[in-house]
């Protein structure tokens, strides 16, 4: 894999949706009127689960690096320690895992 397809525009597309999901979505739920499991489940396990599966399809079918599917969950640990109690640093794991069951699922 060449430095030149890593370090390219869909790199840096990755990065924006990654931080996007990661890191506002959690700060948009902040200021809504939800209780803690509200906000645990919907930005948990309801957008963050659906953004792992789509990216990981995507980079599947459009056959990138693998490293694209890293990008979210290390910014997902970041935006943990902002808006979110310790227990949510195990859950970057099930995305990571879910990403790659989801490219492995696509890819040839």
């Amino acid at each position: 894999m060449s430095s030149k397809k890593i370090i390219s525009l869909a790199t840096v597309w990755y990065l924006a949706f990654a931080t996007a999901v990661a890191i506002v979505v959690p700060i948009v739920f902040s200021f809504m009127d939800l209780t803690d499991v509200q906000k645990y489940t919907f930005a948990l396990f309801g957008i963050n689960v659906i953004f792992a599966i789509i990216s990981g399809l995507i980079v599947g079918i459009k056959k990138q690096p693998i490293i694209y599917l890293i990008f979210f969950p290390i910014l997902y640990l970041i935006g943990v320690k902002m808006f979110f109690e310790n227990f949510a640093y195990y859950v970057a794991i099930i995305y990571l895992l879910i990403s790659f069951l989801s490219y492995g699922i696509v890819k040839d």
